[in-house]
């Protein structure tokens, strides 16, 4: 595996555990919001940031699939998961 190959894979690696840690710091930010404001203003940086790195990861499949790094993830727009 060249340089190139190993930075992919470190940072698919990477972007991964970064959707793991904002999804279970949303939900935590969630449990809190009915008791702490600031609970409820954290939900949505971590919601944003979770949306940038499943984008990202959407731009990882792009490339496993052969597709240009400009094509849309599959499943980019109309859908929003909660």
């Amino acid at each position: 595996m060249n340089d190139q190959e190993q930075f992919l894979a470190d940072f698919a690696q990477w972007i991964d555990q970064q959707v793991q840690v904002s999804e279970l710091a949303m939900k935590t930010a969630q449990q809190l919001a009915e008791k702490d404001d600031k609970a409820k203003e954290a939900i949505i940086r971590y919601e944003s940031r979770l949306d940038a790195y499943q984008f990202i990861q959407g731009k990882f499949e792009n490339y496993k699939a052969g597709k240009n790094f400009h094509d849309i993830p599959e499943g980019m727009f109309g859908k929003k998961e909660y």
